[in-house]
């Protein structure tokens, strides 16, 4: 009987570690939608995807109205996620230094541009939550 009763309850407890949504997922590694306000283009969504290995964080970007966008330096620690964006524009790189503060599957932050003196808010959301 004993026995049966602690079978019962580790059954229980896996399925309880099963049912926690991936919304509860600690980091920032997935795909995420971007939105980001540019005050001479407006609005604009782009997809972001983060792989993350400890605190160290890699990933692609598609942008719009870009040529070629690389992100490097990624760091998740806190709560806080901040890395580089290379981003190619019509001919001439420009880096981006994006931060942002993530709860949970969703996170909000600014992107700086020192070359034009330039910060924009934005705000994304991990796909599939």
């Amino acid at each position: 009987m004993q026995r049966t009763v602690r079978g019962f309850g580790l059954l229980f407890t896996a399925l309880a570690l099963a049912a926690i949504p991936a919304s509860a997922q600690e980091g920032v590694a997935g795909t995420w939608t971007l939105t980001i306000s540019s005050p001479d283009v407006g609005t604009m969504d782009s997809e972001f995807v983060f792989e993350q290995d400890g605190t160290e964080v890699t990933g692609t970007a598609e942008l719009q109205m870009v040529d070629g966008a690389e992100i490097s330096d990624g760091v998740y620690e806190d709560g806080v996620l901040s890395f580089l964006m290379h981003v190619n524009l019509e001919g001439q790189w420009f880096t981006v230094e994006m931060e942002a503060d993530v709860d949970g599957d969703e996170m909000s932050g600014e992107a700086y541009v020192p070359d034009m003196g330039m910060a924009m808010p934005f705000t994304a959301k991990r796909q599939g939550s």
